[in-house]
């Protein structure tokens, strides 16, 4: 049987939350000086100094890696928050909820992934019911350095979860979502020209929807978004997939728009990363998910999330980042933080 991500309030794209990176090394290679023999009295002259060798490459920088685990799932609020803390005190940052369907029965899980040696501490507010109290809300915790990481229920009720990570503080912009795609792709670039990620094409707070946008103050990230039609075949697909990020852009999600559906892709034009994908077929409990996470994460591959092909087959998405740094590199859940 299929494994379901279970997502909770983000219709829109993924990405986003620290976590470190894997840093590169570059060294130097010492050169033996060469030394010359002193004639010997009416001897040949000495040979001349064997050259010297090359100087060894730079090491490649390095893979990050992704590691994944599961908890089993909190019964409030409370104990979802000792969850987040104690897990976040050992570098691993909340992913999603995850359900695994078999016959009749469902089993859920909460899931976590550790990507780099940051440590995260996390705070669950109450959702706002406005937009004027969910930005008030976003710019208070951006302040202290707590980003939004999405809605999540929890024993019965909705919770906001905000997550801070390192010393950087995060500003907000919330806007009308775009009914076009070409409302969202001027809208979107114009805002990633700033260095504001979007986070969520549309959003739902109380009966409002609203677009959330995101700029950390470290860093100079400047984003740019592309919309392309989604391919009719699965091997299309993968070769859009790959085709986009061999040119840098990293697959976010699927959208809906009113005139037409399509993929959406960003950029981070202030670096040259390239991202690679894959696609394996879903496991049917939490053990098999995190064995397979791992055996991926251990070579670099970072999960996406189950995703729908064109042919109808439920497939795991991973992707590998190379020479990145910064959002685009995290792991994340589609349509999740």
């Amino acid at each position: 049987m299929k494994s379901k991500l279970i997502f909770t309030a983000i219709a829109a794209a993924v990405l986003a939350a620290c976590g470190g990176g894997g840093g590169g090394s570059s060294g130097f290679a010492s050169l033996p000086i060469g030394s010359v023999a002193p004639p010997s009295s009416g001897g040949a002259p000495a040979p001349s100094p064997a050259p010297s060798p090359a100087p060894s490459p730079a090491p490649a920088p390095a893979t990050r890696t992704y590691m994944y685990e599961t908890l089993s799932p909190a019964a409030d609020k409370d104990a979802f928050l000792g969850h987040l803390n104690a897990e976040g005190g050992r570098s691993f940052r909340f992913l999603t909820g995850l359900a695994f369907v078999s016959g009749q029965s469902v089993s859920t899980v909460e899931a976590y992934v550790k990507d780099g040696t940051a440590s995260y501490v996390y705070e669950l507010l109450d959702t706002a019911t406005s937009r004027s109290a969910f930005q008030a809300q976003l710019d208070a915790q951006g302040a202290r350095g707590f980003r939004w990481a999405g809605s999540y229920a929890v024993g019965g009720a909705n919770v906001t979860l905000y997550r801070k990570d390192d010393s950087s503080t995060y500003s907000y912009v919330l806007t009308a979502p775009q009914s076009s795609s070409a409302g969202f792709l001027q809208e979107a670039n114009a805002q990633g020209a700033n260095g504001y990620l979007n986070l969520a094409p549309s959003f739902m707070v109380g009966t409002e929807a609203v677009a959330i946008y995101e700029k950390g103050s470290a860093g100079g990230a400047r984003y740019v978004y592309e919309f392309p039609s989604s391919p009719s075949s699965d091997g299309d697909l993968l070769a859009q997939f790959n085709a986009q990020g061999a040119r840098s852009f990293r697959f976010r999600s699927p959208y809906h728009f009113t005139d037409r559906d399509g993929l959406l892709y960003v950029q981070d034009s202030s670096q040259s990363s390239t991202f690679s994908f894959s696609a394996l077929d879903p496991t049917d409990s939490s053990a098999k998910w995190v064995e397979q996470a791992n055996a991926q994460g251990a070579q670099g591959r970072g999960l996406i999330g189950d995703y729908m092909m064109p042919s109808g087959q439920t497939k795991n998405i991973f992707f590998a980042a190379s020479s990145c740094t910064g959002e685009l590199c995290n792991s994340t859940s589609l349509f999740g933080r």
